[in-house]
């Protein structure tokens, strides 16, 4: 009812208690128990005279000269809502139009998918700003511990390297890890071969080891162990006798010293790893016996140095095991919260004791594709075949040409 219908009073505030009155069909079409009458017919349920509202204190009397209105059937008022901070809507003049908030219900705020992702881009944002402030010192360091580690890669092993087709960390690319030793005054040979494949297409980490005594073709130098090539051409002829034996291009190298390796292992306090079955070597100059049982075992430096290099215990298959199993470890210990910030002086440690073509940034993204792998999807291989004697001399033959096709697909996701 406007004001100009009351007599210019101002409109009244209609309060409701629980509990308190006679139960209108007003109470039920608010509760939802009654269609508004306004849709169908009459409230037959009310009586034709209502009580005088004046004598229970809940609606003041009418206007003199208004009374006779009440008698006859009002014209249904439209249902208002009321929302959050606006004012009441009332009905258009004239009282019969429809008001907007009970035409168009309110809107409501949807859920959008892409607040998730923003939200987290801004937390890693937020985390690199700080993180690069906190330990840029150590980042500096790191950096140019790399770039002295590309200053000894020599011009001809990086020719023989394959270009990566894109950004790592958007890219699949594979990178050569040689773990070299030498005897006093000799030229290094490759210990340790090992083939990593970093995806992230499909969040992995796959390595593929070589025996160092598998029997192949060195260019320009003939038949022999695998190990040898880096004994007489360096880093170069073992990037290209590894790539042509396996068939796949090798985007980037590693050649780790296992001095640089011992850095590493003692910079994160060593390394915690389950040992499969007892195994005892003899190591060191005066022949000590060193064993190590079978179950849960913590490594530090000299430990863990002896453990990967153990030889003529079992064969080449086991020992290839072994330190996949060991750099797995070291990956896990090496990621863990608690030496995030001490990431920057591992790196320069390990830096130390590498030649790579690999750039700072370039690492970073490694790390980044590593950090995002799924460990239950990684795989390892051993690429071997039989061993045998030729010529007075143990070799570790080739697997199968199918064999070899086969894991190299599995290697490569394909």
């Amino acid at each position: 009812m406007s004001t100009e219908d009351r007599g210019g009073e101002k409109p009244y505030r209609r309060t409701y208690r629980a509990g308190s009155g006679r139960r209108r069909s007003v109470d039920d079409e608010l509760a939802g128990l009654r269609p508004p009458r306004h849709q169908g017919a009459a409230d037959t349920s009310r009586p034709s005279a209502e009580p005088d509202p004046a004598a229970d204190g809940r609606r003041p009397a009418d206007p003199p000269g208004q009374a006779a209105k009440r008698d006859v059937p009002a014209e249904p008022r439209p249902y208002h809502r009321y929302e959050a901070g606006g004012a009441a809507g009332g009905g258009a003049a004239g009282g019969g139009q429809t008001p907007r908030s009970a035409a168009r219900p309110a809107r409501r705020r949807r859920f959008r998918w892409w607040h998730v992702p923003l939200a987290l881009l801004t937390l890693l944002v937020v985390a690199g700003v700080v993180l690069t402030v906190l330990a840029y010192p150590g980042y500096k360091r790191f950096d140019a511990a790399v770039e002295k580690s590309n200053a000894r890669l020599d011009g001809k092993t990086r020719a023989a390297l394959a270009p990566d087709d894109g950004m790592i960390w958007r890219n699949p690319t594979t990178v050569l890890v040689l773990g070299t030793d030498s005897k006093l005054g000799e030229p290094a040979r490759s210990d340790t071969i090992m083939l990593m494949r970093f995806d992230p297409d499909t969040h992995t980490v796959k390595q593929l080891s070589i025996p160092r005594d598998t029997r192949v073709e060195v260019p320009g130098r003939g038949t022999m162990k695998i190990n040898e090539a880096m004994f007489w051409g360096g880093p170069s002829l073992a990037v290209k006798t590894i790539s042509d034996y396996v068939g796949i291009p090798i985007n980037h190298v590693m050649v780790v010293s296992f001095q640089g390796f011992w850095r590493v292992v003692h910079a994160v306090g060593g390394v915690d790893m389950y040992v499969p079955e007892t195994i005892s070597t003899v190591a060191g100059g005066k022949g000590r016996v060193f064993t190590f049982e079978k179950g849960w075992q913590h490594f530090n430096a000299k430990r863990a140095m002896i453990y990967v290099r153990i030889r003529n215990v079992d064969n080449d298959f086991k020992r290839a095991e072994r330190q996949q199993r060991f750099v797995r470890a070291l990956q896990k210990k090496i990621a863990q919260p608690s030496n995030i910030t001490e990431l920057p002086e591992v790196g320069r440690k390990f830096m130390n004791g590498v030649d790579t073509d690999l750039t700072t940034t370039q690492l970073l993204q490694l790390g980044w594709v590593k950090w995002r792998a799924d460990d239950k999807k990684s795989r390892h291989w051993v690429l071997a075949g039989e061993p045998a004697y030729i010529g007075g001399v143990a070799y570790v033959l080739p697997p199968s040409d199918e064999k070899k096709a086969r894991i190299i697909a599995l290697f490569l996701g394909e």
